[in-house]
């Protein structure tokens, strides 16, 4: 096949059911990874990026990943041989996807593969690559601990964010120590673990909220005592309430 007839973006689209796993694996080519319909999360070795409405997220050539379904999904894939500049970090990233983006990718994903001997093609290439570049990176990581039992508990709470169970008993259940849970924690992610639990609900909380539920539910859903302690935890975070964090242009 000559050079101009390879592909240079290829597309992968398909619906999923609730709990879905695409279990462990790497691809040569980039990736972005994108729920146009319900809500994923992408796990690596080191960390878990839980993923609401209209979010990507960027997984670079080689890098071993799992991604997981929370409800019915339409995962919208692309991948492309050469990172657009914004990408050129090996490390994956959660990004924002606009309306003109949203619309873009379906697009391209409707077409299948873009090929460099199309005029048609070689415009949309240039066009997505451009707009690639202009996505902004989003703080919704989750680090994860190397310990087992830490990352059985670290697991465990990500599963659950909204559990009513003390730090102590989910700690128990992961043969371990409250105490020794902490020096874990602190000693690996440099956070405590209280603070680490806290982070993952405030994740969860930007995945419910834009996914429809109220700022009421939500905060009832994470386990939180009043909606006025989780609107305070919430601003503390991210610097303003979820009422303006979810107003934000994208």
């Amino acid at each position: 096949m000559s050079k101009s007839r390879q592909p240079i973006i290829r597309t992968f689209s398909v619906r999923y059911s609730a709990g879905s796993v695409i279990s462990w694996h790497a691809h040569d080519w980039h990736q972005l990874v994108y729920a146009s319909e319900g809500a994923i999360t992408v796990e690596v070795k080191s960390a878990t990026w839980l993923v609401p409405i209209r979010r990507a997220v960027w997984i670079p050539a080689k890098q071993l990943h799992q991604v997981r379904m929370h409800g019915p999904v339409y995962l919208q894939s692309i991948y492309l041989r050469r990172a657009p500049p914004t990408f050129a970090r090996s490390e994956c990233q959660v990004v924002n996807v606009n309306s003109l983006l949203h619309e873009l990718l379906a697009d391209v994903c409707r077409l299948g593969v873009l090929r460099g001997d199309s005029p048609e093609n070689r415009c949309l290439i240039r066009f997505l690559r451009y707009q690639l570049g202009k996505m902004s990176p989003v703080g919704l990581a989750i680090l994860l601990p190397r310990d087992p039992r830490a990352r059985e508990l670290a697991q465990r709470i990500i599963d659950e964010p909204g559990s009513e169970r003390s730090l102590e008993t989910l700690s128990r259940e992961c043969s371990s120590s409250l105490r020794t849970m902490q020096r874990t924690f602190q000693s690996e992610l440099g956070i405590p673990l209280g603070r680490w639990r806290n982070q993952v609900r405030m994740v969860e909380a930007v995945r419910q909220l834009s996914g429809g539920l109220s700022v009421t539910e939500t905060a009832l859903a994470l386990g939180f005592e009043s909606l006025s302690a989780f609107i305070q935890s919430f601003r503390q975070y991210f610097g303003e309430t979820p009422g303006k964090y979810l107003q934000r242009p994208i």
